[in-house]
């Protein structure tokens, strides 16, 4: 299985980045970016990318309803047996994922681990004291 990160801007690349800074290189992050070049460009590397992928693919994009991830949809709706679309991307997806991934995953559990990640990641600080020792991400 392949990682797909989408989006607006440089926002894919760098959360591939952080992901690398804290876990080390992996294999099985690729990055496509919607930037100035235009859509035309950007759907051609999409489905260039994803057409001469042989693994399955999970698609992490930025934001639902913007262009990344509408032309991620329209690539998922033709090929669902090997593609899944995930959005609101954020480094806690990956840092739980990618060290879980094996030839058995399958698609369907890495979305219901990023779901869990995506959103457990999400908290506010509070001026509390924290006996904990470590930080739990």
């Amino acid at each position: 299985m392949k990682v797909l990160l989408t989006s607006h801007g440089h926002l894919a690349q760098g959360v591939a980045s952080g992901f690398e800074f804290i876990a080390g290189k992996t294999g099985y992050i690729k990055v496509v970016e919607l930037d100035e070049a235009g859509i035309g460009l950007y759907r051609e590397r999409l489905t260039h990318l994803l057409s001469s992928e042989t693994d399955s693919v999970l698609i992490l994009a930025d934001l639902k309803g913007g262009t990344p991830y509408n032309e991620c949809f329209k690539y998922y709706l033709a090929h669902t047996e090997k593609v899944r679309l995930v959005s609101g991307m954020n480094l806690p997806m990956l840092l739980e994922l990618i060290p879980q991934l094996t030839d058995q995953t399958s698609l369907d559990e890495a979305v219901q681990i990023v779901l869990e990640a995506g959103t457990s990641g999400i908290n506010t600080a509070k001026a509390e004291p924290d006996n904990d020792d470590e930080i739990e991400f």
